[in-house]
């Protein structure tokens, strides 16, 4: 099965045999004034990455060629299912750059790019280059845990300073390691209130320890959320209740 790259077509072919020669210098003689050379397949190896697309440009350099069709094949008597995708083609003078995707549907493994260039009069002259196209499962983030998160003092006057502490940990084996210079915030929700409102924020230090404070306004709960990232997942601390005494005056 080929995926055939044309200037504004990509197609998918049925082929019974399977193309065996990789490599470049493969060209037919057939006319002196006509030449093609597939110079580069960028990037090679391919890895696709979970669901994303992954792009590869593949370079087919000329002479005197006055069409040039692309086509993709690969390297295997194994089923293998293609899809086609439309691709974009660059034309600069004798540079023909042809950019297309693969995706986790496609074959992996060993994989042929075809150029064939035709002349004026209509011959063909064809090139060949090999390539590899390899799958990586998508980045699994590390666990984390908000560990150690108080709230106080318990009670608390109105008006006061509530002081948070805690520690951002994340899972490196079977070991918990504190994670440094990541935001953790600190949300609120009020007796007989079922919404958590945003409070105040603080950054980890070299251990993964936080601090922060806010003013007492009334009784409720605090807890810590880390948001996480590209590396780690997001947590949430356990709620910690505090209690907010009124002053009374005499």
């Amino acid at each position: 099965m080929f995926r055939k790259i044309t200037a504004g077509a990509l197609a998918t072919a049925v082929g019974a045999s399977v193309l065996m020669t990789v490599g470049a210098g493969t060209a037919s003689a057939t006319a002196a004034d006509l030449s093609v050379n597939i110079s580069e397949v960028s990037p090679n190896p391919v890895v696709v990455r979970g669901d994303r697309d992954a792009q590869v440009t593949i370079e087919v350099r000329t002479t005197e060629a006055e069409k040039v069709e692309l086509r993709l094949k690969p390297d295997t008597d194994a089923p293998h299912a293609l899809k086609a995708k439309e691709p974009q083609l660059v034309r600069e003078g004798e540079l023909w750059r042809f950019v297309t995707t693969f995706d986790k549907s496609d074959h992996r493994g060993r994989w042929v790019a075809i150029a064939d260039a035709y002349g004026k009069d209509g011959k063909k002259l064809t090139d060949t280059a090999g390539f590899t196209v390899k799958y990586v499962e998508r980045w699994r983030k590390a666990d984390t845990r908000l560990a150690g998160f108080n709230a106080g003092p318990e009670p608390v006057r109105k008006g006061r300073s509530v002081y948070f502490s805690g520690r951002l940990e994340a899972r490196d084996g079977w070991k918990w390691r504190g994670v440094r210079h990541e935001e953790v915030e600190i949300y609120f929700r009020a007796n007989g209130s079922s919404a958590w409102k945003y409070v105040t924020s603080a950054d980890t230090r070299w251990d993964g320890r936080f601090s922060a404070k806010t003013r007492a306004v009334r009784s409720g709960e605090f807890r810590a959320v880390f948001d996480g990232d590209r590396r780690l997942d997001d947590s949430s601390s356990r709620p910690d209740w505090v209690k907010v005494k009124s002053w009374h005056h005499r």
